[in-house]
């Protein structure tokens, strides 16, 4: 039996002592035999009269059903020559590695020897191991490369999108964190704000006594022009450092004039600025602080029928102004000069001019201005009129004064 390898053959050793002790084997495992093999006979082992030669255990071993097949065992002469010229192997040559011991095969799959060759599936003859000289297994080479090492699995596949869902995750959380604080901190401030101060409430009605008393220490007296000819009427002052409303037919042409307060003390004041279509002057008291002021009503806070007093300085007399009651007649009324002021039943005297009209609230609901006077052919009792506070306030504010509140 010859097994070749690369180019070199290798033969069955020519002697006992000149081949190279063989390695050492493990224990041999017999080989299975089917139940259809025939029993050897001496002619299966009996020399084959063509080949003139003495059987060999390699011939022999052709014949098991377990041996390798005929084409790779049978010698021819050539292989023969080939073997003896060829010299021993080498001490220090190793037999190639054989593959693992294959199954025995089956009885299918094992053809009976015949006329010197032997039949068997290829697949059963590239799984055989090798054989060395003697019929043992051939040991590893030396020189055999190390059996490969699998490479290690690929880490599981689900871990790399947990590890992104549960960053994903954590973000999310965090904008949702944000989002939330920034509702509940919006929430915490509106809930924990303290509410605006609600707005004053309107005055309530104290009285036409109470209405006078608040009310008539900024009602003044006003001089201008020449103590003797010169004209006299009433003032009120508007701010407490000394800003005061009165008539414009009262200071037209004049620039200064004198304010008389309730206790007899006087004060100059510079005319400011006149407006002469609407009937007002905004006069200044130099170096004025602390004084009582008179609080103006605002659009529409005029009712017809309601009780009003008219405090003014009637007919120039000495000492406190005068007191008038009566109602509001009307409103929106028109005169010979104005549009749009109020009627009143209040009796308006010479002097009282400039004055006030004044509410049960202590409210200046307007600002007297003048009254009719009858004739021998026309009877006028009781009609007088007053320019509305909210225009006052309007008409001040347009000349460049800041009103209180």
């Amino acid at each position: 039996m010859t097994a070749v390898e690369g180019e070199r053959a290798v033969g069955p050793p020519i002697d006992d002592d000149a081949g190279a002790p063989p390695p050492e084997a493990g224990p041999l495992v017999p080989e299975a035999r089917s139940s259809h093999d025939p029993e050897p006979t001496e002619d299966d082992t009996a020399p084959d009269p063509a080949e003139g030669a003495e059987p060999t255990t390699d011939d022999a071993a052709a014949a098991d059903p377990a041996s390798p097949p005929a084409d790779d065992v049978s010698p021819s002469a050539d292989t023969a020559a080939a073997a003896d010229s060829d010299p021993a192997p080498d001490d220090d040559e190793v037999p190639p590695a054989s593959p693992p011991e294959a199954a025995p095969p089956s009885g299918d799959d094992v053809a009976h020897a015949a006329d010197g060759e032997v039949t068997s599936d290829p697949a059963d003859d590239a799984a055989r191991p090798e054989v060395a000289p003697g019929g043992e297994p051939a040991p590893p080479a030396a020189d055999a490369p190390p059996p490969a090492v699998p490479p290690p699995p690929p880490p599981a596949g689900p871990a790399a999108p947990r590890r992104r869902l549960r960053l994903l995750a954590a973000v999310l959380a965090a904008v949702l964190l944000t989002l939330g604080g920034g509702v509940v901190g919006a929430f915490a401030a509106l809930t924990l704000r303290p509410p605006p101060p609600p707005p004053p409430p309107a005055p309530a009605p104290v009285g036409l006594v109470a209405a006078v008393a608040a009310v008539a220490p900024a009602v003044l007296r006003i001089q201008a022009g020449d103590p003797d000819t010169g004209t006299a009427g009433t003032a009120l002052v508007v701010t407490p450092t000394g800003d005061v409303v009165t008539n414009a037919h009262l200071v037209v042409g004049e620039t200064t004039a004198t304010l008389i307060f309730p206790d007899g003390h006087s004060s100059p004041a510079q005319v400011l600025k006149v407006d002469e279509a609407a009937d007002l002057a905004w006069l200044r008291i130099d170096g004025a602080q602390g004084l009582p002021v008179v609080r103006l009503a605002g659009p529409d806070a005029v009712q017809v029928g309601e009780d009003v007093v008219a405090i003014g300085n009637a007919l120039n007399l000495d000492g406190a102004p005068s007191i008038t009651r009566g109602i509001v007649s009307a409103v929106g009324r028109s005169t010979a000069t104005l549009t749009d002021v109020i009627q009143t039943d209040a009796a308006i005297s010479s002097g009282s001019s400039g004055g006030a009209l004044v509410d049960r609230s202590g409210t200046v609901v307007g600002i007297t201005t003048e009254a009719l006077v009858g004739d021998p052919s026309v009877s006028v009792e009781d009609i007088a009129f007053a320019i509305p506070a909210d225009r006052v306030a309007t008409v001040l504010r347009g000349m460049g004064l800041v009103l209180p509140g």
